[in-house]
């Protein structure tokens, strides 16, 4: 067995094999005789049909039987050789055609650890952003309360549309000229000034009466991330068919009521919007200081990053938009995204992401940091796993709940030892 290493980068590198003749021959031999005892020719007994014949029916079969013995059986062993530390499972680059009495050859590309060196992670200085509530919050969320319950009727005056009625319109979108599929909808309900549609196509609509129709034209900028507007001037052929407005119940005693015994009066109800905020907060500005560590753990350490990693990640996106997107019963085609185009938007985030998940596994490393049995079944416990198998869950809690636990564990680690400062005036305000 020949075996070369060439360098594709500081962390991949392309790893050919050449095996000799004899090695494939006797590789062929143990497939055939293999195949010889499970094959049914007339005429013959299992086990006892000539080789000619068996090469004649199972040519194609064999062949790439020997091709993944000899890779499964010599790979391992050259990685071992090489004394490489793989972060990736192997990818097959190329494969010679492979045939009884010829040599093989073929070559994968290794995707390798890379040397961290890691920065001083023992009493990082961070800040703790303030926590802080006013009443205008508990008003908001009152607010926010007040339309989940609302009603929406029919306008009964007979006026233009306005800022917060809400708009019943069809409309279709054309580019160049032609229809633009996806970009059309009828009997939409559209909450106008909020901006869920978009908000040079609401202001447009202001002042439209009931019956009304109108061609809106809206241009968007090249990045956008729907391919199908991205650089062009979509006209909307809008007709407003109905203008409804919500109605908000009335903020009392009674409608406090509406949730559970504890609350008698609309004090009582603030007082809990206000405990829930301050959870809320208190949660956030631990978020804060947790990104705050790895932002300066990421910021301190430079090394390249496997590509498939990156790669990797952003599909781990993706799925997450499409999962998404399926409950809303859409798809990434029928919301107009293009995959390309948000791989491009997040590619940032998710080299971030990949980049501080190997520093923390390689300072668990450092610290023995493990996640115990105890530690995981408790984390089962909390979780459904009706509809997996044993062997779905095993995948699962190796492939995703293991290092998620085993990073929480050493941030754990580092934030234990940080130092924790009040946050400057300047720092608060830009986190506020």
């Amino acid at each position: 067995m020949k075996v070369t290493i060439d360098e594709i980068s500081p962390v991949q590198k392309r790893l050919s094999v050449e095996l000799p003749p004899d090695m494939v021959a006797k590789e062929f031999d143990n497939v055939y005789v293999k195949l010889n005892q499970t094959a049914k020719i007339k005429g013959f007994r299992k086990g006892k049909i000539p080789r000619k014949m068996m090469e004649k029916l199972y040519s194609q079969q064999a062949e790439s039987e020997v091709l993944e013995a000899l890779i499964g059986k010599t790979l391992p062993k050259a990685i071992d050789e090489a004394k490489l530390v793989l972060i990736l499972q192997p990818q097959l680059d190329s494969a010679s055609t492979i045939k009884t009495g010829e040599a093989f050859s073929y070559s994968v590309i290794l995707d390798l650890w890379p040397e961290i060196d890691l920065p001083d992670y023992n009493r990082i200085e961070v800040e703790r952003p303030e926590v802080t509530i006013t009443d205008e919050e508990i008003e908001e969320q009152l607010e926010a309360l007040r339309r989940h319950f609302g009603t929406i009727e029919p306008l009964k005056e007979d006026r233009p549309l306005q800022n917060g009625d809400i708009a019943i319109i069809d409309y279709s979108g054309e580019v160049d000229g032609e229809p633009a599929e996806g970009l059309g909808e009828k009997d939409y309900y559209l909450e106008v000034g909020k901006g869920y549609f978009n908000e040079e196509f609401e202001k447009e609509m202001l002042g439209m009466t009931k019956g009304s129709e109108k061609t809106i034209a809206i241009t968007y900028p090249e990045n956008a991330v729907n391919a199908k507007v991205a650089g062009k001037t979509v006209y909307y052929n809008t007709a407003l068919k109905d203008i409804k407005k919500r109605i908000m119940p009335e903020l009392n005693n009674e409608f406090a009521q509406k949730f559970g015994p504890d609350y008698k009066t609309v004090d009582d109800l603030r007082e809990r919007l206000r405990k829930q905020i301050l959870v809320d907060k208190e949660e956030a500005a631990q978020a804060n200081i947790r990104n705050q560590v790895l932002d300066q753990l990421a910021s301190k350490t430079d090394f390249p990053i496997p590509e498939r990693l990156i790669e990797t990640k952003l599909n781990q996106m993706i799925d997450n938009i499409s999962s998404h997107l399926h409950e809303r019963g859409m798809d990434l085609e029928k919301a107009g995204l293009s995959e390309d185009r948000l791989k491009d938007k997040m590619r940032d985030d998710a080299v971030k992401q990949v980049k501080t998940e190997l520093i923390m596994d390689k300072i668990a490393d450092k610290e023995n940091i493990t996640v115990e049995n105890e530690e995981l079944a408790r984390h089962v416990d909390t979780q459904s796993t009706v509809k997996l198998d044993k062997k779905e869950i095993s995948d699962a809690l190796i492939q995703h709940v293991l290092p998620k636990l085993r990073a929480k564990k050493t941030l754990d680690f580092i934030l234990e030892r940080a130092i924790i400062k009040p946050a400057l005036a300047e720092t608060q305000a830009a986190v506020n």
